[in-house]
């Protein structure tokens, strides 16, 4: 391993994600390279995360290092208490995310998955307020700006689209193998959902024949995660930081990936669909819980035709063929 300033440099060369986030990333993994300089008295060119503890005799002769633990980590993020709940977490954010590299490279540990230390009981809860609920104009404004500002737009729109036109959890379509895909049928079938029961996640006609090309373009094996980072399976924070920034470029307001469940439902009710079978497609036990998802209150915009909609509609289509 090189030294940690190496490394970070390393990480950021060789990151996909945008350059908002890979410029954020930095900058985390420069404070924490800042503190550890001042907690050990090293240059910080000289830091090592394989040497940080170092071990004297009583002659102050070195006799080992060890390297960096989760204590310490713990430790930088204690010290931090009084910035914000969003510095914290996306710090924790950005060291998991340094970490898990590290893990893939030289089987360093995940600090970050070891920690006890809980950041969210120091989250001050505000009074709740309901999470804005995206309209069809809304998406297609999401849409277009995704187009312009992605890093990765065959990843992304994969991703995103899946989310749209099928109403699953942000989640369970990162856990989506390919081994989980059935191109023919276009389904996708997940072994264990939030309920612990298995479903189908039903897709678009004409979908499976896009993901089919995908995989076939990035040769994906049956075991790799459909959308991923560079082989491997992309965080959850990782993907809402990529929905904030396009909803930012859109000048729409943010909300939560989950709210495009909310979305999906509302469309389908408002296309006369079967509050059972909406229920069915979001995997609710419940069927109040459906209900709730159905936004009363959405602006319809049915029939009409917009010059900005037409050009993402165009770009969609082109999605088709990858390039």
């Amino acid at each position: 391993m090189k030294s940690l300033l190496e490394e970070i440099i390393l990480y950021d060369n060789s990151s996909t994600y945008c350059i908002n986030l890979k410029r954020d990333n930095k900058k985390r993994l420069e404070e924490f390279l800042e503190y550890l300089s001042k907690v050990t008295d090293t240059p910080e060119e000289d830091i090592h995360l394989e040497k940080i503890y170092e071990t004297i005799d009583y002659n102050g002769k070195t006799l080992f290092f060890s390297p960096l633990d989760v204590k310490l980590v713990e430790e930088y993020l204690k010290s931090h208490l009084y910035k914000s709940y969003n510095w914290l977490h996306q710090t924790r954010r950005a060291l998991q995310s340094f970490f898990h590299s590290l893990n893939r490279k030289y089987d360093f540990p995940l600090l970050i998955d070891e920690m006890t230390f809980v950041i969210e009981e120091h989250k001050c809860k505000p009074e709740k307020k309901e999470k804005y609920v995206l309209s069809r104009h809304d998406l297609l404004k999401f849409l277009q700006s995704l187009l312009k500002n992605s890093m990765n737009l065959e990843r992304d729109a994969i991703y995103f689209l899946l989310l749209i036109t099928t109403g699953s959890r942000p989640s369970e379509i990162l856990n989506v193998k390919v081994r989980d895909i059935d191109l023919i049928n276009e389904t996708i079938y997940l072994e264990k959902t939030k309920n612990n029961s298995s479903k189908f996640i039903v897709l678009r006609d004409g979908f499976g024949i896009i993901l089919k090309r995908y995989i076939e373009k990035h040769r994906l094996n049956v075991e790799d995660y459909l959308v991923n980072n560079s082989g491997e399976k992309i965080l959850l924070a990782d993907v809402q930081y990529l929905f904030d920034h396009y909803l930012d470029c859109a000048k729409l307001p943010r909300t939560t990936l989950h709210k495009l469940r909310h979305s999906f439902a509302t469309f389908m009710a408002e296309n006369d669909t079967d509050v059972l079978i909406i229920q069915q497609l979001l995997g609710h036990k419940k069927l109040h819980s459906t209900h709730s998802y159905i936004n009363p209150n959405m602006i319809r915009n049915l029939g009409m035709e917009l010059k900005v909609n037409n050009e993402v509609y165009e770009h969609i289509k082109k999605l088709d063929n990858f390039g």
